[in-house]
């Protein structure tokens, strides 16, 4: 493997271990102190996008899947990439392979160049966003 391929494995590996280490305190928090992290929303007043992924895939955790699409129906998203990342990027240690890399750069591509995907992904982004704002998050 490429260093430059090795660093976005590594990348990717300590994405996914921040991930779990965020759920992890979160379970682990007894007092439940509502805090948020999100710049944005500490600086504006309102939602991000992307506010509530925490609390959607504890949710999920929980097996309340209806309340974590109420509450962000990106952290669906969170769940699937915390799970399918780090079981990919072993496969691919472990055969000696970089299929991760390749589709990862072939969605990023296709995002990219093709208006037909990224117009209705940032559509979606900000009808999430919205609906994060509507539900005063």
């Amino acid at each position: 493997m490429k260093p430059n391929n090795r660093k976005i494995y590594w990348i990717l590996s300590l994405i996914s271990l921040a991930g779990y280490a965020w759920i992890g305190f979160h379970i682990l928090e007894h007092d439940h102190t509502e805090f948020s992290v999100c710049i944005f929303k500490n600086v504006t007043g309102w939602a991000c996008p992307s506010c509530g992924i925490t609390r959607s895939v504890l949710s999920l955790l929980h097996g309340r899947i209806g309340e974590a699409l109420w509450i962000n129906p990106l952290g669906i998203l969170a769940a699937l990439l915390l799970i399918l990342v780090p079981v990919w990027l072993i496969r691919d240690v472990v055969l000696n392979q970089q299929t991760l890399l390749k589709v990862f750069r072939q969605a990023e591509d296709a995002i990219r160049t093709k208006k037909s995907i990224y117009i209705p992904l940032i559509m979606l982004v900000v009808i999430n966003w919205g609906w994060n704002i509507m539900k005063d998050l």
